[in-house]
């Protein structure tokens, strides 16, 4: 039998794959049922990168969004022609989901560190599943417009208690 319809048989049937197990944790799938979650594994890409390999560029155009199922990334953002390290993320971490939503510029840039596997989730299979599963996809796009909201929120909380800095912001 074929990989790939091997693999759609062994998401539609039985227990939770280990894909499942990875996605029931990350945000904006919380709160699917197995069958739902089965249903976005199956437009999810798992792929393998080689240390050092860049994800995505900072200022390129978003395609979506990626989970990390093993290794560690490194999200970087150049400024006077320097690079400034942001943060690692490790297992089970998510970063560029803001492209499901639009194209626009990625902010920073993204780059393995060590063996790294990741599932991408991209906007074209997000904007189909709308289309095919609205109910599954207005919940997923509730709980992404969620989890912006809450990141709005605490920007805007931080921004008023003080600047990065440490100085009080004037306004």
């Amino acid at each position: 039998m074929p990989k790939i319809f091997e693999r759609i048989k062994n998401i539609l049937v039985g227990e939770k794959t280990e894909i499942v197990k990875i996605l029931e944790k990350v945000p904006i799938f919380e709160g699917l049922n197995l069958l739902e979650l089965k249903k976005i594994e199956i437009i999810t890409h798992e792929r393998d990168y080689m240390d050092k390999e860049v994800i995505f560029h900072e200022k390129e155009p978003g395609a979506g969004m990626y989970i990390i199922k093993s290794g560690s990334i490194k999200l970087s953002k150049k400024a006077d022609n320097k690079e400034i390290f942001l943060m690692s993320l490790t297992a089970g971490d998510f970063f560029g989901e803001i492209a499901l939503l639009d194209e626009s510029p990625r902010s920073a840039t993204a780059a393995s560190e060590g063996r790294t596997k990741l599932l991408g989730f991209y906007r074209p299979d997000f904007l189909d599943l709308l289309k095919r599963e609205p109910k599954l996809g207005s919940k997923v796009l509730l709980k992404l417009a969620q989890m912006i909201a809450t990141r709005l929120r605490n920007t805007t909380d931080s921004r008023i208690k003080g600047t990065p800095d440490g100085n009080e912001a004037k306004y």
